[in-house]
């Protein structure tokens, strides 16, 4: 498969919940700028999009993990899951934070992964969804956008630049959870340039709390 791009406006799911989850693939030029795309939309602004969220990736091989899992899925592929971009080829085991891709001459950089949310769930209409994707690592993650530009629809996506010593994407899914996870580590992180502004409060409450409750064997 080849890279792909998506967008699309904000609705309603059956059951009403505002959202713009499912996007349709782009076939004319896309204007890419510190938000994303021009004309891809978030229906809840609280949870999604702005700078550190700019674009969503997903894995397009994840797909076939989720129809072995939920075999009554029928026709759901790229652009179902609310990404603005899907390829194969990356994975989180093996993107790291900070790494910066190319598209054509526009630059984005991995921010965070993607949380698995209700509205996968009502997407998919199978409640177990969100468990699955989060247990399984089939999160995808974000970028924040470092030069914007114009993107052509056949344009790949590659990768440019890479800290080996930053956390790949599963990792720091991991690290988010691990109640005994390095806190030296999570201090790193909770000051980490490349990462979202939430994820690093969020460690810097793991690091604050760390420091008060020392664990007692490590």
């Amino acid at each position: 498969m080849s890279t792909r791009y998506f967008l699309g406006r904000a609705g309603r799911l059956p059951d009403g919940t505002p959202s713009a989850i499912a996007k349709q693939a782009a076939s004319t030029p896309l204007r890419l700028g510190p938000l994303g795309f021009a004309g891809d939309e978030q229906a809840d602004r609280r949870f999604h999009g702005g700078p550190d969220q700019a674009l969503h990736y997903y894995p397009a091989e994840h797909y076939a993990a989720l129809a072995a899992r939920f075999p009554l899925l029928q026709g759901f592929g790229p652009g179902d899951l609310g990404e603005n971009i899907s390829d194969t080829g990356w994975l989180e085991d093996d993107v790291r934070l900070g790494d910066v891709f190319a598209l054509g001459d526009c630059r984005i950089a991995v921010t965070q992964p993607r949380v698995p949310c209700h509205k996968i769930a009502k997407r998919l209409d199978e409640p177990d969804a969100p468990t699955f994707v989060a247990n399984n690592v089939r999160l995808g993650w974000y970028f924040r956008v470092i030069e914007g530009g114009v993107v052509q629809p056949d344009t790949p996506l590659t990768r440019v630049d890479s800290d080996l010593g930053a956390p790949s994407i599963a990792a720091l899914w991991h690290l988010r959870l691990d109640p005994a996870a390095d806190p030296a580590l999570i201090g790193w992180l909770a000051t980490h340039a490349a990462l979202g502004g939430a994820w690093r409060a969020k460690f810097a409450q793991r690091a604050e709390w760390l420091a008060r409750n020392p664990p007692l064997f490590r």
